[in-house]
């Protein structure tokens, strides 16, 4: 007797009806989503390759720290162009990860030697642009958060309804068969897929959504509640005004404050890391030090200690062994986006990553085929869904390549270039009737070219052969090779095919 529960079949047909037509509404930006999301678990990386020429080092003195503080921060009050929200001051100290000191507001950013000198800009735009698309798909922020917490609901309900509406998934979960229909070999490749990668599916998509819906809350909270100050909704996890300025005495950061604060945190918390320091509403009065460390053992995503005007360490805010609720909260973002475990588990969210990503493209692929056999094509529909598959990686690429080559803003420049692509798509059938499989190898080797061109720009710009250049070039270029290949053996025996009917 089978240990698999036996499902009515009309609940099965329910739920694969409202299955189909729930991933018919979102594959577009869920595809968009899971693409970016998987390529930036990389993004310190990325980081590193966007600015590769930066010196690298693996520990920075007090003094080297507090120089280029004071640096970066007559930088930033000078800056009359500031947004009224970049308030703070961010200090990226070397790290195995990031081996790096750089100094930072907003988007601007500095770089600086050992000793604390300045040695040139840190900014990361590409990266920023390439992350902000998975954060909120460069809408207004809070907006866009909200919106693709929205999309990670909807992923939750097709990965739930689809593991439901599939009773044999798990069973036949290694079982692959190639068929003659094209569709159920996709529908195989694409329960599968969903099969090995729904506990982390469900992780991705319960952890997004909720940071996601922390910003929901904390707008509704403070629009009902706090006089439409939505940050008081955080006091919970970061602590209160009061209690800031319990710690600093309600006086302005003092010369030396910074030596003081690192010296006097590492003596008493040795065994953890420093991962970042903040200076908290620089230039005003309430101007503060907070320092955040990586526990052992504990996926936090840190522990930030507060200090007084002179640096003396004052107590932490307990996210790592405070409430459970702020150690759950705390937790959210390394086990979203995989910020934990060194390169093992990277690999895993990459690896996992990529199987939604191609889960998703499978998904639609199944019902456009499944219609065309039944009598029923949507050739457009079709065409538009192969060149967002390679067209939109391809785009990112080609962005990279011109925001490197002729500093071009990369936000309007992917966005305009998806909206061509698009009208080029729906009117191409009026120059040409080329099958899906031609449209489909057209795109791979335009994404592989691609690949190849951004890292031709990066090498002609930074003229780098240092760790964090080639460690993303050598595979992007494994990559782009690959691609270009398979397409170009692709059209050779499709050519080949043809020859041999147009002999017969």
């Amino acid at each position: 007797m089978s240990v698999w529960p036996k499902v009515p079949a009309p609940f099965v047909r329910r739920l694969l009806s409202g299955h189909k037509i729930l991933g018919l509404a979102l594959c577009g930006i869920l595809y968009l989503i899971c693409m970016t999301g998987w390529a930036g678990v990389y993004y310190v990386e990325v980081e590193r390759w966007e600015r590769p020429n930066v010196p690298e080092f693996s520990t920075a003195t007090p003094e080297a720290i507090a120089r280029a503080t004071a640096d970066m921060r007559a930088v930033m009050l000078a800056d009359d162009h500031r947004g009224p929200l970049d308030t703070d001051l961010y200090i990226t100290t070397p790290s195995q990860a990031m081996p790096r000191l750089t100094v930072g507001y907003g988007h601007e950013a500095r770089a600086y030697d050992q000793d604390g000198r300045y040695v040139g800009e840190a900014s990361h735009d590409l990266t920023h642009f390439l992350t902000e698309l998975h954060y909120y798909l460069h809408l207004p922020e809070t907006f866009g958060m909200i919106v693709v917490c929205l999309f990670g609901v909807g992923m939750m309900a097709l990965l739930i309804g689809g593991a439901l509406s599939h009773p044999k998934m798990f069973r036949d979960a290694f079982a692959i068969r190639v068929r003659r229909q094209g569709h159920l070999t996709r529908a195989d490749i694409h329960n599968r897929i969903g099969a090995w990668t729904l506990p982390f599916g469900l992780i991705i998509t319960l952890t997004g959504t909720a940071i996601g819906l922390g910003q929901l809350v904390a707008l509704v909270m403070g629009a009902l509640y706090y006089d439409g100050n939505s940050l008081k909704a955080y006091e919970p996890i970061f602590g209160t005004p009061e209690e800031v300025t319990a710690a600093t005495g309600g006086l302005p950061l003092q010369d030396g404050a910074m030596i003081n604060a690192v010296n006097n945190l590492t003596a008493a918390q040795p065994d953890q890391p420093i991962t970042f320091i903040a200076i908290r509403m620089v230039g005003t009065p309430t101007e503060f030090i907070e320092i955040t460390t990586k526990p052992n053992q504990r996926l936090v995503y840190g522990e930030a200690w507060r200090f007084d005007s002179l640096g003396n360490l004052k107590g932490s805010y307990n996210l790592s062994d405070g409430p459970a609720g702020r150690q759950v909260a705390a937790s959210l973002y390394d086990l979203h986006f995989g910020s934990f475990g060194g390169w093992p588990v990277k690999l895993i969210y990459v690896i996992l990553g990529f199987g939604l990503t191609v889960m998703i493209a499978a998904g639609l692929d199944i019902w456009l085929i499944k219609s065309a056999e039944k009598g029923k094509p949507h050739p457009l529909i079709h065409r538009l869904w192969t060149v967002l598959i390679y067209g939109s990686p391809a785009l990112i690429a080609a962005t990279f390549a011109l925001g490197m080559g002729l500093n071009l803003p990369p936000v309007p420049v992917f966005w305009g270039g998806m909206a061509l692509m698009a009208v080029l798509t729906l009117i191409s059938p009026r120059f040409s009737d080329a099958p899906i499989a031609d449209v489909s190898r057209l795109m791979r080797l335009a994404l592989g070219l691609s690949l190849l061109a951004m890292v031709s720009v990066h090498q002609a710009t930074h003229m780098s052969f240092t760790t964090a250049a080639l460690q993303v070039n050598i595979v992007v270029v494994l990559l782009g090779i690959g691609l270009t290949l398979t397409a170009a053996r692709g059209w050779l025996t499709a050519r080949k095919a043809m020859m041999l009917q147009i002999g017969q």
